[in-house]
């Protein structure tokens, strides 16, 4: 269970920071071909890629996991119990684990601690007739609350800001409002408490911030033409505030700790017309599905390495009659995955091989350890069956097999003239994978 933790972490680890470098490498071509607005879209890119990698897995198995396979199995296991220790390997994920959670818990009561230093710092906020909230400790506008976001703005707001500016700077932060970057803007510090081990989160919480700024300003624009003067004298007037966005992690604030040259740059560009917009938008559209898919039929690949390739061969003979039937097959299925047979009455088999445990992959032992059979090394397959009759279990076999070796197993029909002999084949070659895969036709 902790290793499949950490594999989730470092698996959605990789999906963020390659959307964000994706992001980082479209977003200002993206600003000036269809505008700020829709360029802001591609970070839905991130948490698509991110949620992708935690549906379920498709599956891998290019053969048929289904066989039929007649016969009764009465093992002949004979090895000895294992004693459990802790692995170099458990320990070394146990270690990481630890410190990703105490990273985790120490960056969220951080972030908390600022967050609730920043609203003391507010001191008693007041409001007024227009449903603004005034604080005597900022110099500039903000929008406080995820659930219920309000405008906090200076007291002296009026006297600061002339009339066209104070209306230009209020839609700016209802536009925040509107579009629920506050919202946002929680979700994106609960990432970086999650991968505050990740130096590309911490740049793309800058990048967001600065999107959602220009992103704003292209919206106010778009209903104010003939306010690109006004807007950018309230920005220059902005420069003023000397408080650190640091003190404020959740929030959205009318200040020019982003770049206030690049913000004064977009307003002079022209505002794309709405099919450059629709066209952008299609695009991101495009782009976000093609990356989710990737990511999520990735994971195929990335648990092929737990594909198992059987060979059985069964040998059925009847010594009064001197008949002999030989069966041979070969399955491709996962570790973990039953091998279900039922087409020799009275008698069926079902098999499931197993591999070691590894980062990532761990296996649910506790059946194996109450019948006392000895887990596998890593060099090793065990394959667990159960023997049925009219769909009761009469017996459950297992046998531990080296990866690539065969192991026999012998029995005779109870009550029958039968002779079954089983021999199994576990390999995790990937050639022979490959070889068995082309034979079935991809299948």
């Amino acid at each position: 269970m902790r290793a499949d933790v950490l594999q989730v972490v470092l698996d959605t680890t990789l999906a963020l920071s390659a959307a964000v470098v994706i992001v980082r490498l479209l977003r200002k071509p993206l600003q000036v071909t269809v505008g700020a607005r829709t360029a802001y879209w591609v970070w839905i890119l991130v948490p698509t890629t991110v949620l992708a990698v935690l549906l379920p897995a498709p599956s891998p198995m290019l053969a048929s996991p289904q066989v039929d396979l007649p016969g009764q199995i009465r093992t002949a296991l004979s090895a000895a119990t294992a004693s459990e220790s802790m692995s170099y390997r458990t320990e070394l994920v146990n270690l990481a684990l630890l410190a990703w959670a105490v990273g985790t818990g120490a960056m969220w009561l951080w972030m908390l601690a600022r967050q609730r230093s920043f609203l003391r710092s507010l001191g008693t906020l007041t409001r007024d007739a227009n449903g603004l909230h005034r604080s005597d400790t900022i110099l500039a506008p903000m929008l406080l609350g995820a659930w219920r976001p309000k405008i906090v703005v200076p007291t002296d707001f009026e006297s600061r800001y002339s009339p066209e500016e104070r209306e230009l700077i209020l839609a700016h932060e209802r536009a925040h409002k509107s579009r629920g970057d506050v919202a946002v803007n929680l979700a994106a510090s609960v990432a970086l408490c999650v991968y505050w081990f990740n130096p590309l989160i911490y740049r793309a919480l800058a990048w967001l911030r600065i999107d959602q700024e220009l992103a704003c300003d292209a919206l106010v624009l778009a209903q104010r033409r003939g306010a690109r003067r006004h807007y950018a004298d309230a920005l220059l007037k902005a420069q003023v505030a000397t408080e650190s966005t640091l003190r404020q992690p959740i929030g959205c604030r009318w200040q020019s700790t982003h770049p206030l040259n690049e913000r004064i740059s977009m307003l002079k560009r022209p505002l794309p017309g709405r099919l450059r917009r629709l066209a952008g938008l299609a695009f991101i559209a495009l782009l976000t599905g093609i990356s989710g898919y990737a990511a999520w039929a990735g994971q195929a690949v990335s648990q092929d390495d737990r594909a198992i390739l059987i060979g059985l061969k069964v040998t059925v003979s009847d010594p009064q009659k001197t008949d002999v039937h030989v069966l041979n097959y070969q399955i491709v299925v996962r570790s973990g995955e039953s091998i279900q047979t039922a087409n020799a009455p009275p008698l069926d088999l079902a098999c499931t091989p197993y591999l070691a445990d590894q980062p990532g992959h761990p296996t649910d032992w506790s059946d194996q350890k109450v019948r006392g059979i000895p887990l596998p090394r890593s060099d090793q397959i065990l394959v667990d069956c159960a023997i049925r009759r009219d769909g009761k279990v009469l017996e459950r076999p297992a046998v531990i097999v080296g990866d690539g070796k065969t192991g026999t197993i012998e029995t005779n029909e109870p009550g029958g003239p039968h002779r079954y002999r089983i021999e199994i084949t576990p390999s995790t070659s990937p050639e022979k994978l490959a070889a068995v895969r082309r034979q079935s036709g991809g299948k």
